[in-house]
């Protein structure tokens, strides 16, 4: 298949699946495709661990048998919230609340305004009779001189005011009358806002639909900057050695690797049996997040690929089109608003993330890929969360979006958690959702905000709640990573507000973006009143200079210091948010400026201002799109090709790979190796059994199998207890091990980590193995043991290795036969032939029982 037909293929996949059930869920057809990508994730995590409780297969069957329940749930959903509105409106009506006009022209009635703030979000209106607030205001605006289609898409800029306005009656006279008065969705705009929505309630099937020209602009952005990311990032991978099939030599994609690899051959691709995979020996149980190599698992079956190629196309489309989107999102909730400059902004926002080397770049170079995605899932996560209490129907779906981006990666939910929490305090708290005319509805309508964001959180939290049992005791390890660099306090302060953190000082500070996004932070201050993200960014600047030098003696230090090492404490991995925001507000200034030199803000030039401004929005993208462009190419060539080197796997090694797999019994045990080398990429590369199929050591007991061998190879069949024939523990490691070749390939990863001369130099002497293969760095070794000695010579054969292997004693040397005969020239490979006794801990190997069960009937013949 062609590269661009497989991510087109991934796209569907990732976006497909999340799309209907969302749709079906209630929400509008704009916000499911915003929020399809974690919503397929969470399908993908959830029918992953399910399938891990079951003897079933995780594929593309079983898969779409999953999707098709979480659907009728989802239906189900919507029923039951049709069901309960119109419960409620029953109720309501039975208990006398006035009909329309009832309480006065100009006065709001007693229901709220949720209707008008759902086309707002973007949700399904309700199709019932309106509530009195709309029908009053509908009243009232019908003989109100109309407002022109520009006029009603205007964005409301910092001026407007609720002036009189004046209209002609039936009568002819001339009347003046006060605006409407509507509360604004929170963190929306002022009451001129709200009165423009209701306007357009008599285009109630076009407003927060697909064919909303709302969403023409922040669509727009997102579409553009996902071909850029997409069209430059697979032009450079089509051009590495091997395309799609190029080996990533980094850390943690070996690891993506291997569990994509482990859910094609095994057909697992729960989270909770990770341990399979990775402890090969002691199978202690692994908790492992596997929703985005789930994903990346279904577009290796449908698109027909190898494990490899299917990680390298996720790893780039998957970001690229979660990146744009989630600044695109995040923007459109900065303003809070649907108006003209919220939608620029949106546009803007997708396109300033693409040249970002802190954002997808450097997440791509470091093999943070989950991460990456996590990151982006947040965000959206984060819209579909702050929309609920306006539109309670969104429940489900910001439910299983959280649950995709947990299952994505974990420590994504820091953000989502202390975002909401913010702008819960410091925004829904002062402008709740409801209109409260007294006190006991203002501190009901607050309450029921609350418990409308809890219970979602609530929700997703019990549907992930096993998973998470299964994790807890692994976050230990999360949290010991550091990566503290040699800054001065005031170096660390100015490395977070620049984004200069790990691999990024190299590209210089974009210092126009800079200042853009502090403008732009002012205009959410003064404009807006929006206090919550400022006060985020800040806190995510404090908690990523943390994380390069450590605060002392101050009360927040050690706050700080548990939310980033949810993130590995890492720099560059918590800097990310701090980009995003900034990324955001700058898009915001742009656009607020442009509007505002364009004067938006005065409603009666809006017939030629609103034009004027998407024109300008145009063609100010257009200049965007090419400095994206232009920006992104030096770091591009980096984060793509630096990493595909082949300083770890090389050619050498995939020709040893694919030599071993045509060997006898290479799929019947294990191959043992140094995982620091890389060899353990021989897995996802062609499926050979390697004990290590990470980089990261597994979960063994230092009297392990697995520690024997690896620390000590070299005493193979070299004897115990001054007996050359007898079993040693090493020798009793291999057949529990089921080892029957070791691969040898230096140099290792990191460069603290030291060779081991007992693997790459002894193993040349050592009597339990044979030398097979020798090509450059590479040596492959045979354990005795599990070959006969004619297999053994055939793997030795000449021209059967690249480069001649050095000669073996003879059987007359070893003294195993007589010299003048001529079994005596023959090669003579060394095997122990007495078991192990002694006080020593016993492994009793297939083969040893077959040994004891043979020596048992020879002794009852007898």
């Amino acid at each position: 298949m062609d590269m661009y037909q497989a991510a087109l293929v991934a796209v569907l996949v990732f976006t497909v699946p999340g799309f209907l059930t969302c749709r079906v869920s209630g929400v509008r057809a704009p916000w499911a495709a915003a929020a399809s990508i974690p919503a397929s994730f969470g399908i993908y995590g959830l029918a992953a661990w399910f399938y891990g409780l079951t003897p079933y297969a995780y594929d593309a069957r079983s898969v779409s048998v999953f999707s098709v329940v979480v659907l009728l749930i989802a239906g189900c959903w919507r029923l039951g919230a049709l069901a309960v509105t119109r419960r409620f409106r029953g109720r309501a009506a039975d208990d006398g609340v006035p009909e329309d006009g009832d309480n006065g022209a100009g006065a709001p009635g007693t229901m709220d305004n949720q209707t008008a703030q759902e086309e707002d979000s973007g949700t399904e209106p309700k199709q019932e009779q309106a509530p009195p607030v709309a029908s009053v205001a509908l009243s009232v605006l019908e003989n109100t001189t109309a407002h022109s289609e520009a006029e009603t898409v205007a964005s409301t800029m910092p001026g407007d005011g609720a002036e009189p306005q004046t209209a002609t009656g039936p009568d002819g006279a001339i009347r003046r009358r006060t605006p409407l008065e509507i509360p604004a969705e929170p963190g929306a705009g002022n009451a001129d806002e709200a009165r423009d929505r209701l306007r357009q309630r008599e285009e109630r099937w076009l407003v927060g639909s697909m064919f909303d020209p709302v969403w023409v602009l922040p669509a727009t952005g997102v579409l553009v900057a996902f071909v850029l990311l997409l069209s430059r990032s697979l032009t450079l991978l089509r051009d590495t050695r091997y395309g799609l099939e190029n080996i990533f030599q980094g850390w943690d994609v070996h690891w993506h690797a291997s569990v994509v690899r482990f859910i094609q051959e095994t057909g697992v691709a729960s989270p909770t049996r990770m341990g399979e995979l990775q402890n090969i020996e002691s199978r202690e149980v692994l908790f492992y997040p596997t929703a985005w190599h789930s994903g990346a698992a279904i577009v290796r079956e449908l698109t027909g690929t190898s494990s490899i190629a299917a990680i390298n196309l996720t790893s780039i489309v998957l970001p690229a089109l979660l990146l744009p989107l989630a600044a695109s999102v995040l923007a459109w909730r900065l303003v809070g608003n649907r108006g003209l400059t919220a939608q620029i902004a949106a546009g803007f926002a997708a396109v300033i993330v693409v040249p970002l080397p802190v954002l997808y770049w450097i997440g791509y170079y470091v093999g943070a890929w989950p991460y990456l995605a996590a990151i982006g899932m947040a965000f959206i996560v984060l819209a579909l969360f702050m929309s609920v209490p306006a539109a309670p129907v969104r429940a489900f779906a910001a439910a299983l979006v959280f649950v995709g981006m947990v299952e994505t990666h974990p420590s994504a939910a820091t953000i989502v958690v202390l975002v909401l929490g913010l702008w819960w305090l410091l925004d829904l708290v002062w402008r709740p959702t409801h209109r409260s005319t007294n006190l006991r509805e203002r501190i009901c309508s607050r309450i029921r905000d609350f418990l409308l964001l809890a219970a979602t959180g609530l929700a997703a939290t019990l549907v992930l709640l096993p998973q998470i049992l299964t994790g807890l005791g692994q976050s230990e390890e999360v949290k010991s990573f550091v990566a503290y660099e040699d800054l001065t306090r005031s170096e660390s302060w100015w490395a977070a507000i620049q984004m200069q953190t790990r691999h990024t000082d190299a590209f210089g500070i974009n210092e126009p973006l800079l200042w853009a996004a502090a403008v732009g932070g002012v205009i959410l201050v003064v404009w807006r009143r929006n206090i919550w993200a400022p006060l985020f960014w800040f806190i995510s600047v404090v908690v990523t200079v943390n994380s390069l030098l450590p605060f002392t003696e101050t009360w927040w230090s050690g706050l700080a210091t548990q939310i980033g090492s949810l993130h590995y404490n890492t720099a560059h991995r918590l800097v990310m948010p701090v980009a995003m925001f900034t990324a955001a507000a700058a898009a915001v200034a742009l656009a607020a400026v442009g509007r505002l030199v364009l004067m938006g803000p005065i409603r009666r030039a809006a017939r030629f201002s609103v034009p004027l401004s998407v024109v300008a929005a145009l063609v100010g993208g257009v200049f965007l799109v090419q400095e994206a462009d232009d920006e992104m190419q030096f770091v591009s060539d980096f984060a793509i090709g630096a990493a595909r080197d082949g300083r770890m796997v090389d050619s050498t090694d995939l020709k040893a790979y694919r030599w071993l797999a045509k060997q006898p019994l290479a799929y019947e045990g294990t191959i043992m190796s140094n995982p620091a080398d890389g060899s353990g990429w021989m897995y996802p590369y062609n499926g050979l059994p390697n004990v290590f199929r990470h980089y990261l050591w597994p979960t063994v007991p230092v009297t392990s199998a697995t520690n024997r061998m690896f620390w000590n190879p070299n005493q193979l069949g070299t004897g115990n207890f001054d007996d050359p024939n007898m079993e040693n523990e090493v020798d009793k490691a291999a057949q529990r091990l089921n080892v029957h070749y070791i691969y040898v390939s230096p140099p290792n990863f990191w460069a603290f980590q030291e060779p081991v001369p007992e693997m790459e130099v002894e193993l040349w002497n050592t009597p339990g193995v044979t030398p097979v293969y020798k090509d450059r760095q590479v040596s492959i070794y045979a354990v005795n043991e599990w070959f006969t000695d004619s297999e053994l010579d055939r793997m030795r054969r000449p021209g059967n290795s690249p480069e001649p292997l050095p000669p073996l004693p003879t059987r007359a040397e070893a003294g195993v036969a007589p010299v003048d005969s001529g079994d005596g020239l023959r090669p003579y490979h060394h095997r122990p032939s007495r078991l192990l006794r002694g006080p020593v801990e016993h492994f009793e190997s297939d083969l040893e029982k077959a040994r004891r069960e043979a020596a048992d009937a020879a002794e009852s013949v007898q």
